[in-house]
């Protein structure tokens, strides 16, 4: 670490906080705080000293050992390859369109086109991660730009993609801003795909119901449950859905997805600021397993189960939590979770 650097470090926490250096290495200081400047609040303390060490490529943490303050600054690292995210995004276009495809093959008009399954799935996805990157941008909280993940196609069995990523750099400052950020990105691709929804749906083909012609897709989201009794679907009668319809349906259970509690997921941030380290490790178990004991019933609900339970075995239920972990919730935090217990319940896959 350079002199600079040092003085740099220095400088901006003496106008917050008085300290004293406990260690240093390569690329971290270890602070003990003994006391405040100005008489401002801890929380709001950090929350300046946050945006101001963004500016200067530190990242900041403050953690209470043995009843005593301790403050982090660890030097800012990126990693971000520009030709990565280009690549990637260009595969999953392509993938994206090819699985399209399938649709063409049943029907025409736009909507049943691969561009229709495209924009149907990708713009959601894109607006998604724009509601992250955006509330991270706001708090000064570094990330990534957005990362398309490509897929086998849907002729293979899969989606095309399997969705998209924020690398979050460094964890928020406060649990109220971990939890606006966990559930904007959820909310953001739920409103766009809205929209689609309705117009897939709009140029969806109608068939009466018979046991031969049955729909094949036993799991539909609450949303879509909704929109379809909005537009008056006759009874006797079941959806052949569009490219532009599938699109949609396919954000819908990404959504849901996300907002399982475990790890990392977008609710598991919520739930981290909401209930703590502790709250979240139990809340991540209850739905783990409430998850595989509905996949007796509905195969879906297993390989989600399966799924979760593997990100909890591999992360082993933890999350970091934020920036200053003992910071508790207020108005900000507590409308993030209501916003997340509602897209809970819209994205809940129900027995169609």
């Amino acid at each position: 670490m350079s002199t600079f650097d040092e003085q740099k470090v220095n400088d901006i926490i003496s106008k917050y906080f008085d300290v004293t250096l406990i260690s240093k290495n390569n690329n971290s200081y270890q602070f003990k705080i003994l006391g405040l400047k100005d008489g401002d609040k801890v929380s709001s303390a950090f929350v300046k000293l946050y945006k101001e060490s963004f500016k200067i490529s530190f990242n900041v943490a403050l953690r209470k050992e043995n009843n005593e303050l301790m403050l982090y600054m660890v030097k800012k690292e990126s990693r971000i390859k520009k030709s990565v995210v280009i690549g990637l995004a260009i595969a999953t276009l392509i993938t994206v369109y090819i699985s399209g495809l399938d649709f063409k093959t049943i029907n025409t008009g736009f909507a049943w086109s691969p561009f229709a399954y495209l924009i149907g799935l990708i713009i959601p996805l894109l607006i998604h991660e724009a509601g992250h990157w955006i509330t991270m941008r706001r708090y000064n909280v570094p990330a990534s730009p957005p990362y398309l993940l490509p897929a086998p196609p849907l002729q293979f069995g899969f989606l095309g993609t399997f969705g998209a990523v924020i690398n979050m750099e460094w964890v928020p400052p406060t649990n109220d801003i971990l939890a606006l950020t966990g559930v904007m990105g959820p909310l953001f691709g739920f409103l766009a795909a809205i929209p689609f929804a309705f117009i897939g749906l709009k140029y969806s083909t109608l068939m009466p119901y018979s046991p031969v012609s049955s729909s094949t897709i036993s799991l539909v989201p609450l949303i879509l449950s909704i929109i379809t009794y909005v537009e008056k679907i006759p009874q006797g009668y079941i959806i052949q859905p569009s490219a532009m319809m599938f699109a949609s349906y396919i954000v819908f259970f990404i959504t849901f997805l996300n907002l399982i509690p475990v790890s990392q997921l977008d609710g598991g941030h919520v739930l981290r600021a909401a209930l703590g380290e502790r709250g979240h490790y139990v809340a991540s178990q209850i739905f783990i397993v409430a998850l595989i004991l509905a996949g007796i019933w509905y195969s879906t609900f297993a390989l989600f189960g399966i799924f979760v339970l593997f990100i909890f075995l591999i992360t082993r239920g933890k999350h970091p939590g934020a920036a200053m972990e003992s910071n508790k919730i207020s108005y900000k935090g507590l409308s993030a979770v209501i916003i997340y217990c509602l897209l809970l319940i819209l994205t809940l896959p129900l027995p169609s």
